[in-house]
C-alpha cells in the first residue's frame, strides 16, 4: 500500500474513532443544569433524559425532569419521576414537596395536604410547605382551615407573595373587601408589574365598586295566597370597612278574606342597611326603613322597620344574633288585621371535623295581635368536596310553637316537630361559568292546631338558585322553590316561589 493510502486510512479510522466517542460519550449534568438554569426547558429535558438513560436513579435528574413536566402540565409523567427519586431516597425533602406541589396543581387537593404534612414533618417552618397547604384548603372552600397556615408560612417567610396573595383572597370571600384592598396595596407596591397582582387589585376594586340590583319575585300557594315583589337595590363600599345598601321595594298580594274571594293590599318599603366589619370574621348591620301598607279595605298605615345583626366567631365556629322590628307581609288576610311582629334570633355554625358541618338556630317572635312564636332547628351534615362543587349530606330536626291560636291569617301550631333529611350542594355547573346552589328536604313532622293533633304528615322542600356573570360588569341570578311547609297556612298546604335579578357592577 502507497504511503498516502494508509496515511488517508489513518485520518478517517481516527475521524470515526472520534466521532465514536462523542456519539457515546457521558451524558454531561452540567449542561443540563445550565440549560434548565437558562430557561431552555426543550434542551434541558431531552438532556436530563439522556442522563437518565445512563443513570436511571440520579436524584438531580429526575427532580429537575420532574419540575419541567410539571410546568409543562404533564402531572402523571411528573408525579413518576418523583416516585423513581423517592425510592432511592424516601426522605429527600426537595423531592416530597414538588411532588406535593404537583398534587395541589392537579386538583388531588385531599393527597396533597398528607404530602404536605411529610414535608412539614421533616422541615415545620417549610414556607413553600405551609402556604401550599394553605392552597389545598382554600382551593377546596375550606378558607377557615387554609388561613392559619399561610399566616405560618409568612411567618417563616415574611412578605412572601402567594401567602399574602392568599389572604387577600380569602379576605374577599369573607365579604371583607377592606382587608383585601389593604394586602393589594402592600402587595402592588412591591411588585407593581406582577400579573397576579394586577388581577387581584382587578377583582378586589370590582368587588369594592358600586352596583345596582334589579329582580322581580312571585310567591303563591295551595290557599290561592300570591305576591309579586319588585325591588331595586344600589350599594357602595365606604371607608372604615364600612359599606352601604339603599333599597326600595314594591309588593302587591292577593288572596281570599272573609269579605271577598279574591282581596288584594300592596306595601311600598324604603330601607337603608350599614354594614361594618371591624375585624376579621365580624360583621354587624343597621337595618332602618319604612313600609307603607294598603289592606284590602285601601286603609293605609305606615310601620316603621329596623333591625341590627352581629356575625362573630364563637370557639372556632361562627355565631349569629339579630334583632328585628317589621310588619308580617304575606297575605290580604294579614295585612287587614295589621300583624307586625319583633323577632329575636341566635345561631351557631361550623365545622366539628373537616367532613361535619353543625348548624343550630333560635328564634322568638312576639306578634302584635299578642301571639308569641318560639323556634328552634338543629342540622349535621356529611361533607363531600371536589375541585369544583360540595355537597353536603345530613338531617335536620326542627321545632316551632305558637302561644295561641289565633284567626288572623297565618299557621300558629302548638309543638310542631320535624325531622328531616337534608342534601345540599353547591359549585359550577360542569365546566360553564354557571354557579348554583341546591337544596333538598324530605321528612315528616307533627303538630297540634285548632286542637287537632296531627302525626306523620310528609314535608318535603326544594331549592335551587344559578348565577352566570355576563359581560359588561352584569350578572344573572335565577332561583325558585316548592315545599309543604310555611308559617303561613296548616294541613293540606303547598307553595312555591322563584324570582329573577339582574346585578350591575359599575366599571365591572
Amino acid at each position: 500500500m502507497r504511503l498516502d493510502g494508509i496515511l488517508t486510512a489513518a485520518l478517517v479510522a481516527g475521524i470515526l474513532l472520534a466521532s465514536a466517542q462523542k456519539l457515546y460519550a457521558a451524558p454531561d449534568p452540567a449542561a443540563a443544569d445550565a440549560a434548565f438554569d437558562a430557561g431552555d426547558s426543550v434542551r434541558a429535558l431531552a438532556l436530563y433524559d439522556e442522563i437518565l438513560s445512563a443513570s436511571p436513579g440520579d436524584i438531580n435528574a429526575l427532580l429537575r425532569s420532574g419540575k419541567l413536566l410539571s410546568w409543562d402540565r404533564k402531572y402523571d409523567d411528573a408525579l413518576a419521576r418523583y416516585d423513581r427519586a423517592l425510592v432511592r431516597e424516601p426522605g429527600n425533602t426537595s423531592v416530597l414537596l414538588e411532588r406535593a406541589k404537583v398534587l395541589l396543581w392537579s386538583q388531588r387537593y385531599d393527597e396533597a395536604v398528607r404530602a404536605f404534612d411529610r414535608v412539614l414533618e421533616a422541615a415545620p417552618k417549610e414556607p413553600w410547605a405551609l402556604c401550599g397547604k394553605a392552597q389545598a384548603y382554600a382551593w377546596r372552600g375550606r378558607g377557615k382551615e387554609a388561613r392559619p397556615f399561610y399566616d405560618r408560612a409568612l411567618a417563616a417567610e415574611p412578605g412572601m407573595k402567594e401567602a399574602q396573595l392568599g389572604l387577600a383572597y380569602l379576605d374577599l370571600e369573607d365579604g371583607d373587601t377592606g382587608g383585601a384592598l389593604t394586602r393589594v396595596n402592600a402587595l402592588t407596591a412591591r411588585f407593581p408589574n406582577d400579573a397576579e397582582v394586577a388581577e387581584l387589585r382587578k377583582q378586589v376594586l370590582r368587588a369594592r365598586a358600586p352596583s345596582v340590583q334589579v329582580g322581580v319575585e312571585r310567591a303563591d300557594d295551595s290557599d290561592d295566597n300570591s305576591m309579586n315583589t319588585y325591588r331595586a337595590e344600589g350599594g357602595l363600599a365606604l371607608p372604615a370597612r364600612l359599606d352601604l345598601k339603599l333599597g326600595y321595594a314594591h309588593s302587591d298580594v292577593h288572596g281570599p278574606t272573609p269579605a271577598s274571594a279574591d282581596a288584594n293590599g300592596s306595601a311600598d318599603t324604603l330601607y337603608g342597611t350599614l354594614g361594618w366589619r371591624p375585624r376579621r370574621g365580624q360583621r354587624g348591620e343597621l337595618r332602618v326603613g319604612a313600609m307603607r301598607l294598603t289592606d284590602s279595605a285601601k286603609a293605609e298605615r305606615t310601620v316603621g322597620t329596623s333591625g341590627i345583626s352581629y356575625a362573630f366567631p364563637m370557639a372556632g365556629w361562627t355565631g349569629r344574633a339579630a334583632i328585628s322590628h317589621e310588619s308580617f307581609l304575606y297575605s290580604p288576610l294579614i295585612l287587614d288585621n295589621a300583624i307586625d311582629i319583633t323577632s329575636l334570633t341566635f345561631g351557631v355554625s361550623g365545622t366539628a371535623s373537616p367532613r361535619a358541618r353543625i348548624e343550630t338556630n333560635v328564634g322568638y317572635g312576639d306578634f302584635s295581635d299578642g301571639n308569641a312564636r318560639l323556634s328552634a332547628d338543629l342540622g349535621g351534615w356529611y361533607v363531600a368536596r371536589s375541585a369544583r362543587r360540595s355537597l353536603l349530606a345530613g338531617a335536620v330536626v326542627r321545632y316551632l310553637d305558637y302561644a295561641e291560636d289565633n284567626d288572623n291569617g297565618y299557621f300558629d301550631p302548638s309543638d310542631l316537630v320535624a325531622g328531616l333529611a337534608s342534601v345540599r350542594s353547591f359549585g359550577s355547573i360542569g365546566d360553564s361559568a354557571w354557579e348554583y346552589e341546591a337544596a333538598v328536604e324530605a321528612g315528616a313532622q307533627s303538630y297540634t292546631f285548632d286542637g287537632a293533633k296531627t302525626s306523620g304528615k310528609a314535608l318535603w322542600n326544594l331549592y335551587g338558585l344559578a348565577v352566570r356573570p355576563l359581560p359588561h360588569g352584569l350578572s344573572l341570578q335565577m332561583f325558585a322553590g316548592f315545599g309543604n311547609s310555611s308559617n303561613a297556612s296548616g294541613p293540606g298546604f303547598t307553595s312555591r316561589f322563584g324570582g329573577v335579578r339582574l346585578r350591575y357592577t359599575i366599571g365591572g
